[in-house]
């Protein structure tokens, strides 16, 4: 008996950027479909009997309508494949009212699809499987109450339990969201065969039977160097194979201690690390710390984001000590505003003034004013 857990696919999620597609859309926006249909397209192949998708199908409750037209495509490649469906909403996808509904009802109409979105225990029988299911509840209380009724179906040869949420004592598998729903890991105990949870976007077995099998595409930089995938699980000759979806890669550059640098010296080091590292086409993050104020404010910007522009996305940030206790993290915003009113300041003339002494007072009030305004 095969079957396959995938997770957390997040459709109609963007971030990093607004750079656009060839086709006219945001482009991470379609990674993350991509990953998504490159997933059913290896399921389809693989032809396993039931797939489980463990809640987060969607970035939101109300999906545009490309997005939601997208998804409708990719299960019916499965229902049109006789291959059974079971899905629970997530965090992300669940509505916070009754009377919003749940975007999980379109697939309703498929044959072979059966998503569970109605804030309560249901269970799924397919041959010899059953298949137990608590998507995301209104509440944490009503979540709990549901997980109460869990009971195996010794009737049949399998029991597969698939929940969406975090493990309780295990704060590793928060992702600091609001509404997180708490999973007791006694749950674990009532002798079923396999658990398929949601929510954590790390590939991670909490126990031998156990498992998260992350998200299909990286979302955040908390995920830098996490392989994406799914799960075809074998019940039957105990064998598990993670499949690695390709998507977008995210780097985390080596950081640059700025400490007694001028900016010219900055520039420098800057260009040898975002020209010698291979940023193209990919979310890469760069940290500079112990930078002084002078400093940053005299770094040219515009040609920084020359240097930036090969990658996908560069999240350039400049730290600068305050005292031993406290990190001001420096927005790239200001420092183009400050570039720009320097660049200014030496294209005029200034006769009986201090240039070194004006220049130097404008950047301190427009760093005070920036600091206010966040």
């Amino acid at each position: 008996m095969k079957f396959v857990h995938i997770s957390d696919t997040h459709l109609g999620a963007a971030g990093f950027g607004r750079r656009v597609s060839a086709s006219g859309v945001n482009q991470r926006e379609e990674d993350i479909c991509n990953s998504f249909a490159w997933a059913i397209d290896k399921i389809l192949e693989l032809q396993p009997q039931v797939v489980l998708h463990s809640g987060d199908l969607f970035h939101s409750v109300r999906p545009s309508n490309r997005i939601l037209t997208f998804a409708i495509k990719q299960f019916l490649k499965l229902s049109q494949a006789n291959i059974k469906v079971v899905i629970i909403s997530g965090n992300h996808d669940a509505p916070k009212q009754r009377a919003i509904g749940s975007v999980l009802s379109v697939l309703e109409v498929f044959p072979n699809i059966y998503p569970v979105f109605k804030g309560k225990y249901e269970t799924v029988s397919i041959d010899s499987i059953c298949i137990h299911a608590i998507p995301h509840c209104l509440t944490n209380d009503s979540f709990q109450e549901e997980l109460a009724k869990i009971r195996t179906d010794r009737e049949k040869n399998f029991n597969i339990l698939m929940l969406h949420g975090v493990v309780a004592g295990i704060k590793e598998f928060s992702m600091g969201e609001f509404a997180e729903q708490e999973i007791p890991d006694s749950l674990f105990n009532l002798g079923f065969d396999y658990v398929a949870l949601g929510h954590y976007h790390k590939y991670a077995q909490v126990r031998q039977n156990v498992f998260y099998v992350g998200s299909t595409e990286r979302l955040s930089f908390n995920e830098i160097g996490q392989d994406k995938g799914f799960l075809e699980v074998d019940l039957r000759n105990k064998k598990i194979i993670f499949y690695k979806v390709p998507a977008r890669e995210m780097l985390d550059l080596a950081e640059l201690d700025a400490s007694d640098m001028d900016h010219n010296q900055v520039l420098e080091k800057l260009e040898m690390i975002l020209q010698s590292e291979q940023i193209r086409d990919k979310i890469v993050r760069l940290k500079i710390k112990n930078i002084s104020e002078h400093t940053y404010n005299l770094l040219p910007f515009k040609k920084i984001n020359e240097l930036k522009a090969p990658a996908f996305y560069c999240d350039l940030r400049f730290e600068r000590k305050e005292d031993d206790h406290q990190v001001l993290a420096l927005s790239s915003s200001i420092g183009r505003l400050n570039q720009e009113f320097v660049e200014y300041l030496n294209s005029i003339p200034l006769e009986n003034l201090d240039r070194i002494r004006l220049q130097n007072l404008g950047l301190k009030y427009l760093t005070e004013n920036k600091s206010v305004e966040d």
